[in-house]
């Protein structure tokens, strides 16, 4: 068990909504997964995840539609970044896509500031929908590709993470600008992934972690990565 802290000014949650993802599913899920939920959290990830869904059938969002994938994969799969916490600062999340993992730590982590950065215009009007549904006031919204030459106009961030948008041997020297002095990257990754972390990657592994997701929906890794330079 761990730690985390929980964002009492968050939005209350209204009926309606129709959405297949129940606060009662993503209870279960999280604590089967060993993370704590505070009060009004489940409802708040529900509703994130079923706007999620509602939009995914007019722009694709996610290829995960059922309601327990989505409450493994997608909520509790982010909050297993909580296992690295405290999250001090700031964090950038690197192709965020639906929020994920972005705004289940905002709802968790009042006291960072949180960066999501996404290519896709259709996505941030998806992400600043979610902001807006739960009330969520420590959430940036950029959209932008790292991979243009420009540097982007972005703070120094004390994580980076990332849910293996591309491999950790490109993305580090890529967005290693935008990273504070002691800052670290933190890559999510599948099985299949393992491999795109080599011991001649521009840095060091400081810290790996491998998680079963709950209901037996496969493995994660998660690898923490401090950049040359970045001591």
């Amino acid at each position: 068990m761990f730690h985390v802290e929980h964002s009492g000014g968050a939005a209350m949650v209204r009926g309606g909504g129709g959405g297949d993802v129940t606060p009662g599913l993503v209870r279960e899920v999280l604590a089967e997964a060993g993370i704590p939920a505070f009060p009004g959290a489940a409802e708040l990830l529900a509703l994130h995840a079923n706007e999620m869904l509602r939009w995914n059938r007019s722009i694709r969002l996610t290829a995960i539609t059922d309601p327990l994938e989505v409450a493994v994969k997608h909520v509790a799969d982010s909050l297993l970044l909580l296992r690295f916490a405290p999250f001090p600062g700031r964090i950038l999340d690197f192709g965020s896509g639906a929020g994920y993992p972005g705004i289940p730590l905002a709802l968790y982590l009042p006291g960072a500031r949180i960066t999501v950065l996404e290519a896709s215009a259709k996505k941030c009007a998806f992400l600043s929908r979610a902001r807006g549904m739960l009330r969520l006031s420590n959430v940036d919204i950029v959209q932008a590709r790292a991979e243009v030459r420009k540097r982007l106009p972005l703070p120094p961030h004390d994580h980076i993470v990332t849910r293996a948008t591309a491999p950790a041997g490109e993305v580090v020297p890529l967005l290693s600008p935008y990273l504070a002095d002691g800052g670290r990257f933190l890559f999510m990754m599948g099985p299949g992934a393992r491999g795109t972390t080599p011991g001649n990657l521009p840095g060091t592994v400081t810290r790996r972690e491998r998680f079963h997701l709950p209901r037996g929906m496969g493995e994660r890794e998660i690898v923490e990565i401090e950049p040359a330079g970045k001591e």
